[in-house]
């Protein structure tokens, strides 16, 4: 699984992570560190979260447990104002709603998008 981080651009969120390659939690376990160290991260971010190039089609519930368990302490030390998670795809979409529910669902500050200009205009009405 490949990511990538970019702090700030133009729009309302502070943080844009960019997910692809094949979903699994060893990627998410990898993610966390390397975006916590990050100076640049801290408390209260609006976050953009793509998973447009993201393959899930082999995430077993079993990784997707992982994959939130590897999330839920980065949420713990570092809560987030708003996630909100680009997933166009059905099978992403999917997906990303199951995470979002291992994750708190609604109450962890996380919302699901066909889109980057809902995700967008949701986190600028924030």
């Amino acid at each position: 699984m490949e990511y990538a981080f970019e702090f700030g651009g133009d729009g309302p969120q502070d943080l844009t992570i960019t997910l692809s390659g094949v979903a699994s939690s060893s990627g998410m376990w990898a993610l966390v560190p390397d975006l916590t160290s990050d100076e640049r991260f801290r408390v209260g971010l609006a976050v953009l979260v793509d998973v447009s190039g993201l393959d899930t089609s082999g995430l077993t519930l079993e990784e997707m447990r992982a994959m939130a368990d590897a999330v839920s302490g980065r949420d713990w030390e570092f809560p987030a104002d708003a996630i909100a998670i680009v997933a166009p795809s059905a099978r992403n979409f999917d997906d990303a709603m199951l995470y979002r529910a291992h994750v708190g669902g609604s109450k962890s500050g996380r919302e699901v998008f066909h889109s980057r200009e809902e995700a967008l205009a949701w986190l600028q009405a924030r």
